[in-house]
């Protein structure tokens, strides 16, 4: 005899209540691309070596990372000859930092001001900001390709000591304006480090945080979702990213 199949037999499966039933929606993201200063590194975190020349010379406290700042606005072809690797920062502490720093606060300094390479220099202790490093570490575990994208400048002349100081297996790639001759915002360098992210991750599918505001132009004009990162407020632009990727990184 044909065996009978009722109605019941034909209903859907319905997966067992220990199952996830509300998995999280897919997103179209496939890498991180990161700033190192004011995302990776901390400008909040107190630099023990400038305290301690501010105290040594009677400097008010906290004026050597405020000068730092103003000294790119004040000085924009100095901001690019440094960036672009056409000077290092030995250059800077010889003459030009000191003499700026001089004429804002009337103390007369020694020659080299060797404030640079005090921060991030052979031996230095970087500030991080551990929360975001955290993050970097669970975009690697779900898969995400990472990458540093930085304008920095070359600590010595000879350009030997390190430039990016990070751990290198945090990241995938690690582009940096010195060596490419190239800086944020131009389009260049961000042709440049697409064209060095794997090849089936096209540009829509790049998440970009900086803390700067041409650099967040730049690179959504250049088809990247991008993130506008507050150094004094980092876990506003985490929760932004986990908004992006619909995961919880922390």
């Amino acid at each position: 005899a044909t065996e009978q199949v009722s109605v019941r037999d034909m209903s859907p499966f319905v997966p067992p209540a220990s199952l996830p039933v509300n998995l999280p929606a897919m997103h179209p993201y496939k890498a991180v691309v990161f700033d190192f200063g004011g995302v990776i590194m901390s400008y909040c975190k107190e630099v023990p070596e400038w305290t301690r020349l501010e105290k040594f010379y009677a400097l008010p406290r906290g004026i050597i990372q405020k000068t730092l700042f103003a000294i790119f606005n004040d000085l924009p072809e100095l901001n690019r000859q440094i960036f672009e690797g056409r000077i290092s920062a030995e250059d800077l502490e010889e003459e030009i930092l000191p003499e700026y720093l001089e004429s804002k606060i009337g103390v007369v300094l020694p020659r080299p001001f060797p404030v640079l390479n005090l921060w991030m220099g052979p031996g230095s202790k970087i500030p991080y900001n551990d929360n975001m490093i955290s993050v970097v570490r669970t975009l690697r575990s779900h898969g995400i390709h990472t990458s540093i994208l930085t304008n920095n400048y070359k600590m010595d002349r000879q350009g030997i000591h390190p430039r990016t100081p990070i751990e290198k297996g945090l990241f995938d790639l690690i582009v940096e304006s010195t060596v490419e001759g190239i800086m944020k915002p131009d389009t260049g360098i961000y042709k440049i480090i697409q064209s060095r992210i794997p090849s089936h991750i096209s540009p829509n599918e790049c998440i970009f945080l900086d803390d700067n505001k041409d650099n967040i132009r730049a690179a959504r004009e250049f088809g990247w979702q991008a993130i506008l990162v507050d150094p004094y407020n980092i876990e506003q632009s985490i929760r932004e990213l986990e908004q992006l990727l619909n995961t919880d990184l922390n």
